[in-house]
């Protein structure tokens, strides 16, 4: 086997561990653009997931705050869990976990959601990347209107 080939075959490997994660995981960058998101995640992205990469977080998951500035430029955005986080895990602190309360503009209606926020900083990365996990702590509604539960 040749170091291509090699190569070919660990990327084949951490994919098929990303995909194992039974929640939703996503690979995003300082500002909390999804660059990657796995298999579990892809319920929470609407009918096109693939339509989230290289979005920030809060337009993709319909956070109400990021309708009237964008992600990350509305004043509640600096008290934000989910970017916190992110910059926690790029400054290199352990893996963040924290208890996030989001508002979200569903399809049937404002969706409040309890999410267990997990950043922790990737190695080995050409550019800072951050694993992030957002996991449901209360029954309730995805965004795109899918049950979701802890």
């Amino acid at each position: 086997m040749n170091a291509h080939e090699k190569d070919e075959q660990h990327a084949q490997q951490r994919r098929a561990i990303f995909d194992t994660i039974p929640l939703p995981a996503f690979i995003v960058d300082e500002d909390v653009r999804i660059l990657d998101f796995n298999t579990a995640a892809a319920p929470m992205l609407g009918a096109d997931p693939a339509a989230a990469l290289y979005r920030r977080g809060g337009e993709v998951f319909h956070c109400l705050h990021s309708e009237t500035a964008g992600c990350g430029c509305a004043k509640p955005c600096q008290d934000c869990v989910i970017r916190r986080s992110v910059n926690r895990a790029m400054m290199g602190v352990a893996t963040c976990q924290e208890l996030h309360e989001a508002e979200l503009r569903g399809s049937q209606g404002i969706v409040s959601i309890s999410l267990l926020v997990t950043a922790s900083l990737l190695p080995y990365t050409e550019t800072p990347q951050v694993l992030l996990i957002l996991e449901t702590a209360t029954e309730t509604a995805t965004p795109h209107g899918a049950s979701a539960r802890r």
